[in-house]
């Protein structure tokens, strides 16, 4: 990868993350997926670097909702995960975050990078 498409590589990371974030407490799937497609799209890479800029969005936007989550507790999380509070403990959801946030991006950032050729 030469200095201009991991460049654009980083932006389209960044850039699907600032998505994901924003989506993230409408619909907490829909952030991770929506982000990767962002991410996938802006990076230009094709299929590859987008799935891989997907899987990365998808992983830091889980990184910060857990953050988020050990830091303030469960009032803060997206109504959506909120519910999951009947599995017991927090450390469960989160991690089980981290590998669904990860899928949603890898088909995000799949479907960018398809769209970016």
């Amino acid at each position: 990868m030469n200095e201009l498409n991991s460049q654009k590589f980083w932006i389209g990371v960044i850039g699907g993350l600032l998505v994901a974030l924003l989506i993230n407490y409408l619909i907490t799937i829909g952030g991770a997926f929506f982000g990767g497609i962002v991410a996938g799209w802006i990076g230009q890479g094709g299929r590859k670097n987008g799935v891989k800029a997907g899987v990365l969005v998808g992983i830091l936007n889980a990184l910060v909702l857990a953050v988020a989550i050990t830091v303030y507790g469960m009032q803060v999380a997206p109504s959506d995960i909120g519910v999951l509070k009947f599995l017991g403990s927090t450390l469960f959801v989160l991690v089980a975050l981290f590998p669904l946030f990860g899928l949603f991006g890898y088909v995000g950032g799949y479907i960018g990078g398809s769209l970016a050729k």
